[in-house]
């Protein structure tokens, strides 16, 4: 089975990278899943609206 990781700046720090939920609940929003997965608010300040780079791959898993 494939599933999308995805990884925050400084992301390592909060236990990501971290698969995203599948199928994704509706309506989805990405902030607030980074959220509910232990990414600090602050982190999300720094970055205003948009992050300046967000690592997403898909990945094999068993």
């Amino acid at each position: 089975m494939k599933v999308t990781m995805v990884d925050p700046p400084g992301g390592w720090k909060y236990g990501f990278p971290k698969p995203l939920p599948e199928p994704r609940p509706e309506p989805w929003n990405l902030t607030l899943w980074l959220l509910s997965e232990g990414y600090p608010e602050i982190e999300l300040a720094k970055h205003g609206d948009f992050f300046p780079y967000l690592r997403q791959w898909e990945q094999e898993i068993e």
